[in-house]
């Protein structure tokens, strides 16, 4: 090969590994920026989240306050066991879980009173009396129709005493036994309409069921597929759908319907009960709520600053004034009796 005919190839190669130096030298840099500003303090946090969610949440809030938050992840079975410790077990400074682990917290004397701007608003039902937790967001339950559905009949069938009317819908629901947040749906309907009745209405829907899938997101997503006419399960995984614009209408029932409340709550052990009570102001903030949907996740959000999601007829959320509060034993029981009332009753 010529030198003239090498030049070109030289002078090429030199300036991809210029580019290439330039671009981790550059790199470097910037990584020497952002680990140039010392962390403030340093926050233990035990949540039952999803690991990909609080992940995001730490590194916002690291990059914004330089408060670094770790998340230490657990089982919802596992917070519960947690808030019975005696309090001089507690390592650490906050808790986000559900309202019924924050409640045994309460009972078990694990909290202390959070005060800061922004819980004063929030509506008394999305939080404890004395200011021991506040909730952040909740998740509904609602029913995804799929389109055709919908515009067949399904604009009638709207609420839970429609949907056990005689006809020929094709219902999927989660099995209350393979999710928490599903079995919630059963305590809820127990705790309005007494043990009874709330069971009672499972056995009037069983003849629409065509079945009880195991994982929460199922019912929606097979909706949005058009696999069924409707699916009972979260806002926030129906939402997603909507959001991608599959064939799918959220509907909210008009006659109230459950929902999961996830909130915060401190430790009596924090030594950092400044940085403590920031993080729970910013996570009643409208920048988190944002940060989430830009990120995929879909809740309510607690508070009254924030808008209010409306379905696909232009309908605000109807809420259960629910409490909540069983015991796990208590959660058994009403399972037991389902499975064996309702699940896995022959005569319906």
């Amino acid at each position: 090969m010529s030198m003239k005919r090498f030049w070109p190839i030289a002078l090429l190669i030199a300036f991809v590994l210029g580019m290439f130096a330039a671009g981790t030298y550059f790199e470097k840099n910037e990584e020497k920026e952002r680990t140039a500003i010392p962390v403030k303090a340093e926050l233990t946090i035990y949540t039952d989240l999803p690991s990909n969610l609080t992940t995001l949440l730490a590194q916002q809030y690291e990059m914004q306050y330089h408060v670094r938050l770790t998340m230490l992840p657990i089982t919802e079975e596992q917070m519960a066991t947690r808030m019975t410790l005696p309090a001089s077990d507690q390592k650490g400074d906050l808790v986000i879980t559900t309202r019924d682990n924050l409640d045994i917290g309460v009972k078990y004397n694990q909290l202390k009173p959070v005060l800061t701007e922004g819980v004063d608003e929030v509506s008394d039902r999305f939080k404890n009396n004395d200011a021991l937790w506040v909730g952040i967001w909740y998740d509904p339950v609602v029913f995804a129709q799929s389109d055709s559905f919908y515009n067949r009949m399904g604009r009638y069938v709207t609420a839970w005493h429609s949907l056990i009317l005689p006809g020929d819908w094709r219902v999927i629901m989660t099995d209350f036994v393979a999710s928490r947040s599903a079995a919630n749906i059963l305590y809820s309907f127990v705790e309005m309409n007494g043990e009874e009745q709330g069971l009672h209405y499972f056995v009037d829907l069983k003849p629409h069921v065509v079945q009880y899938a195991k994982f929460l997101s199922t019912p929606i997503r097979l909706a949005a597929l058009g696999e069924t006419d409707l699916g009972i399960g979260n806002y926030s995984d129906g939402q997603q759908y909507v959001n991608h614009k599959y064939p799918v209408k959220i509907i909210f029932p008009a006659d109230g319907t459950p929902y999961y409340l996830t909130g915060v709550g401190m430790l009596k052990g924090t030594t950092h009960e400044e940085e403590a009570t920031q993080v729970i102001k910013w996570l009643l903030s409208k920048q988190v709520s944002q940060l989430l949907q830009d990120n995929g996740f879909y809740y309510v959000y607690t508070s009254p600053e924030l808008p209010n999601p409306v379905d696909s007829l232009g309908r605000e959320l109807v809420l259960w004034d629910t409490k909540g509060g069983y015991t796990e034993d208590g959660k058994k029981v009403l399972l037991d009796k389902w499975i064996s009332q309702v699940r896995f009753r022959k005569d319906i």
